[in-house]
């Protein structure tokens, strides 16, 4: 008597449920098993399974950091499958920040100098920055990187849950910079639904001056940019355009702090001393009143070389990214640049030491999926490893 062949259907309901758990920072892994057939094609290319997938592993992943290298622009560091494609390449161009599977890049000698990247989608938006930002950036300096301002990439829509907020999807740029003497702060954003900026505001506080190479940080609709020496916190409020200073305490437990990013709704900081890493949390209130918890404290000797702590007491150990949502953490060393990731206690070697600052770019591939499978050469391509996902 003849087996029952089991119906399509249910293979293709048990082969979506093994998909739905292949790891989220393997993307090739992924287009190469919709190359099998047709089949399993039809199961990736679905709309309805990339939501699945996306749901199920949450936050999206790190595939890789960004950072400027002097002189020679900006580079992408993998710490996944993903690659860059060449053809994103801008040695021209210095990277200003990463998030929400956004790059926001700058190049003083194009007459569009500020372009918007979607690395995944293989997507470019270009961002006129004349007249409103004048006096909000020093432009003659850029290649010296000497920046009178920071700037942020967010996105703009409504209740997103930043699983896939990008692709297309409108995004806001904002940039916070101070006067040449200090002591104001001065802010604007760009709206990609208007494609025109916001007009002009400001707010003065005793030797304020903007951090250019600090990490900013966003909750909601409200950007926070650290000031030299972190002693303050510039908040800026895009939905009702306004720009308030937030003071930060000079140390806790006798470490230096720097805003690293957020997590939870609230902003996070770092500091390292005496071989721990001190993570805090900041929730801001209003009129600038702020809330302070002590997050965790890390121990860095059982994790990190023994060479990469020899002399902590030139603070030669401090933190320069990190991943929000996959919690890792980038800390600069003697030894070179290691990710700490905070949820399993792994350490790796990702970089050399002098990298000041790191961008990790966090993105689900799954957008991606409809255009590498449209053709079957390119299907066979990623199969053999030949193509760039």
């Amino acid at each position: 008597m003849a087996m029952a062949m089991r119906p399509p259907a249910l293979v293709d309901d048990a082969m979506r449920e093994v998909f739905t758990r292949l790891p989220a920072d393997d993307p090739r892994s992924l287009v190469r098993a919709a190359a099998v057939c047709r089949s399993w094609r039809g199961i990736f290319s679905d709309p309805g399974f990339a939501r699945g997938y996306r749901a199920f592993h949450g936050a999206p992943p790190m595939l890789g950091f960004l950072h400027n290298a002097y002189r020679n622009g900006n580079r992408f560091v993998p710490t996944s499958t993903f690659r860059r494609r060449a053809s994103q390449d801008r040695p021209d161009c210095q990277v200003l920040d990463s998030r929400h599977g956004l790059v926001l890049l700058y190049a003083p000698a194009y007459e569009l100098p500020f372009d918007a990247c979607d690395l995944v989608a293989n997507k470019l938006w270009e961002i006129e920055a004349f007249p409103k930002c004048r006096g909000t950036m020093h432009w003659e300096d850029i290649y010296e990187g000497v920046l009178h301002c920071n700037a942020t990439v967010l996105c703009a829509r409504d209740r997103c849950d930043h699983l896939d907020c990008h692709g297309g999807g409108p995004f806001l740029v904002a940039l916070v910079g101070s006067a040449e003497e200090g002591g104001i702060a001065l802010a604007t954003a760009y709206s990609s639904e208007t494609s025109e900026w916001s007009r002009k505001i400001s707010v003065r506080s005793p030797g304020l001056q903007i951090d250019d190479g600090g990490h900013t940080a966003v909750v909601g609709n409200k950007v926070y940019v650290p000031s030299y020496e972190c002693d303050s916190v510039v908040e800026y409020d895009i939905a009702e355009q306004q720009l308030s200073v937030i003071n930060v305490p000079e140390s806790l437990d006798e470490a230096h702090l720097d805003l690293i990013g957020a997590e939870d709704g609230m902003l996070l900081f770092a500091s390292v001393l005496k071989s721990r890493l001190y993570l805090w949390s900041m929730e801001a209130g209003p009129r600038g009143a702020a809330a302070w918890a002590r997050r965790r404290v890390v121990e860095l000797e059982p994790l990190l070389p023994p060479h990469a702590l020899l002399d902590m007491s030139e603070s030669d150990v401090w933190a320069v990214g990190f991943a929000e949502g996959v919690r890792v953490i980038f800390l600069r060393t003697p030894a070179g640049l290691y990710a700490v990731d905070l949820n399993s206690g792994r350490v790796n070697n990702v970089g050399k030491y002098s990298i000041e600052k790191v961008m990790p770019y966090t993105s689900f591939c799954t957008r991606a999926f409809r255009r590498v499978l449209a053709s079957d050469e390119a299907s066979r391509a990623v199969a053999g490893g030949g193509a760039t996902v």
